[in-house]
């Protein structure tokens, strides 16, 4: 068996004189659950590219302050004369620099985790 995981970003389009049975932590609550059983019928997604985050318990990203991704400021000046390429080079450095910073964490908590 393969496994991976996926980044999704995910919206709720449930209206408040909607009545499902899905929403079991109240409308608009997006969790987990909205995944179950075929996904809820209110339920849409789409990726999320160039973007770093942490889940919690359910693997659900807790909060805006436990996620970041490419974009904005970080992005190339939309005048610049070679855009796509400097826009490719700032990925590809967002990139190297997430995945050193996964393990520098990993290494970090190794030396300060209880044993």
């Amino acid at each position: 068996m393969k496994m991976k995981h996926l980044l999704l970003e995910a919206y709720c389009n449930c209206e408040d004189n909607d009545t499902s049975t899905c929403c079991i932590d109240g409308k608009n609550q997006i969790d987990i659950h909205c995944f179950d059983d075929g996904k809820c019928e209110f339920l849409s997604y789409t990726y999320c590219p160039n973007e770093l985050a942490y889940a919690g318990k359910e693997g659900v990203v807790v909060d805006e302050n436990s996620f970041i991704g490419f974009g904005g400021e970080m992005d190339a000046d939309l005048d610049s004369i070679d855009y796509d390429s400097e826009r490719e080079g700032n990925i590809k450095l967002w990139e190297k620099i997430c995945i050193q910073k996964i393990a520098e964490a990993y290494d970090e908590y190794i030396s300060k985790k209880c044993f």
